[in-house]
C-alpha cells in the first residue's frame, strides 16, 4: 500500500519592514500578530519561518542591503515510520528581498546558516525561494 507523508501547514510569516511579524496560514488570510492556534506541530512551523525571518534581517544588516517586503512559508512533512515525528521541512522565501539577485542569493545562504532553529532541528530543511510570488 502507497500512502501519502501528512503535512503540516503551511505557516507563513510576513515581513513588511515594521517591528512586528505577522502571520498566517496562506497568502490571502487576514494577518496577525500571533502565530497561527493549532498543533505543536503548527507552532514548530512558525518559529521556523520566524527564525528565518529574523536571519534574513541581520543578513540583510550584513550585506548593507535594504529589505523589501517578503514572506517565509513553511510546510512541515510528518514521517512514515516511528516514532511519530515532523521528517521534513520545507522553506520557501517569498519575494524579492532586495534588487539585486546576486546579493539576494547570498543573503538566504547566510540566513540558512544562522538560523537556530533550522539548525537545531533533527530533520531535512530545504530552503528555496520564490521571487515572483507576491505577499
Amino acid at each position: 500500500m502507497n500512502t501519502k507523508p501528512k503535512t503540516f501547514g503551511p505557516v507563513i510569516a510576513f515581513h513588511d519592514g515594521s517591528e512586528t511579524t505577522r502571520y498566517a496560514c496562506d497568502q490571502t488570510s487576514e494577518k496577525s500578530p500571533h502565530p497561527p492556534a493549532g498543533s505543536p506541530v503548527d507552532m514548530l512551523l512558525a518559529s521556523l519561518a520566524y527564525c528565518f525571518v529574523k536571519s534574513i534581517e541581520w543578513a540583510a544588516k550584513d550585506h548593507k542591503a535594504s529589505l523589501h517586503p517578503f514572506a517565509v512559508k513553511v510546510i512541515g512533512t510528518k514521517a512514515l515510520d516511528l516514532p511519530g515525528r515532523v521528517e521534513r521541512m520545507d522553506v520557501v522565501i517569498i519575494g524579492e528581498l532586495v534588487d539585486d539577485s546576486v546579493v539576494a542569493g547570498q543573503m538566504v545562504k547566510l540566513a540558512k546558516s544562522i538560523c537556530t532553529v533550522s539548525n537545531t532541528l533533527n530533520c531535512t530543511v530545504m530552503v528555496s525561494t520564490d521571487p515572483a510570488a507576491d505577499d
